[in-house]
């Protein structure tokens, strides 16, 4: 026995997802509770009533000013109102500026209806969805006891950075450091002081990450890097930044018995990047430096300019030791 129509009424105005019906050019016949609730929380007066408006002109409105979501989306719709696609379905987002917002779309045509051709538009609001992918991305991205990016997100993070500058043709820094003698330093004044101290260190790298494409990173153990934008400055920046760290390393008192001073010993590394250049390569170099850095006694930074026009000016002033 087919269910009562008010029945079926009933049910339509009380899903949570926005509903309308329209016809072949886009003119809205019919909507529901929920398309109207939207409307109504996104400023539209409560007397507005949008039938007889036609969607696909809102959509136009909305590429217009720049939405290549509304004028892809325009698209698709219209190829499922001619006949050519049997459904179109996305996802999008729909940010306000108080809160992000993620919905679904999905449109198809309305069976059961004779002598007419209609469809249903459905949006659905899938922003705790989204929140939640969101929440395990940056969790996955994230070192759990420094709350520093990992080392997934840094090779992620150089490589855009990487291609960015190849066509902007701006200087990347990448600075590799390694806490000094951090397993004596454990077993001499335990794992929590041990911990301390690479939270410390990792707030020290943080504070030189200012910019957008700045990156302060902890590799795994005592290893941490920095990914620098270092712009149109390029090796000015580098010494001052690699003195700064040295200075900030030297002057952490971790717990009241500490005796011995900390240190880090730093590979500095600056390019201006060429398209030969990947992340692994710019890895390499700056551990390299960063060996030297060892190599010469730690408590220092090795600076490595690939882009110098010759060895010489390469090696040039690049070791360095503060007096203390």
């Amino acid at each position: 026995m087919p269910l009562p129509l008010a029945l079926h009424t009933a049910v339509y105005h009380s899903l949570d997802e926005q509903i309308a019906v329209i016809d072949a050019a886009g003119t809205i016949l019919d909507y529901n509770l929920a398309w109207k609730k939207f409307g109504a929380e996104n400023g539209m007066p409560d007397s507005y009533d949008c039938k007889g408006k036609n969607y696909l002109e809102t959509l136009t409105c909305a590429s217009d000013a720049g939405d290549s979501f509304s004028e892809d989306a325009m698209q698709c719709i219209a190829d499922v109102l001619a006949g050519k696609s049997e459904s179109f379905y996305c996802e999008y987002p729909c940010h306000s500026p108080h809160e992000k917002r993620w919905f679904t779309m999905r449109v198809s045509a309305l069976h059961g209806v004779e002598h007419k051709a209609l469809f249903v538009i459905s949006h659905h609001n899938i922003t705790q969805r989204k929140l939640a992918e969101e929440l395990v991305e940056e969790l996955a991205m994230r070192d759990p006891l420094t709350g520093l990016s990992n080392r997934r997100a840094y090779k992620l993070f150089l490589d855009r950075e990487i291609r960015r500058n190849v066509r902007a043709q701006g200087a990347i820094g990448l600075v590799l450091v390694d806490v000094d003698n951090f397993k004596s330093f454990n077993d001499l004044y335990g794992h929590a002081a041990g911990d301390q101290l690479l939270n410390a260190v990792g707030q020290i790298l943080l504070g030189h990450a200012r910019r957008p494409g700045d990156l302060a990173v902890r590799l795994g153990g005592d290893e941490f890097a920095l990914i620098l934008d270092l712009g149109e400055s390029g090796l000015k920046m580098v010494h001052v930044i690699g003195q700064s760290i040295l200075t900030a390393a030297r002057d952490l008192r971790i717990c009241p018995e500490q005796a011995t001073t900390v240190s880090v010993s730093i590979g500095f590394l600056s390019v201006v990047p060429q398209e030969h250049h990947t992340q692994e390569s710019l890895f390499k170099e700056a551990d390299k430096a960063l060996y030297r850095a060892k190599s010469a006694g730690r408590d220092r930074a090795f600076y490595v300019d690939l882009n110098a026009s010759s060895q010489a000016d390469a090696c040039q002033d690049r070791l360095r030791t503060s007096a203390k």
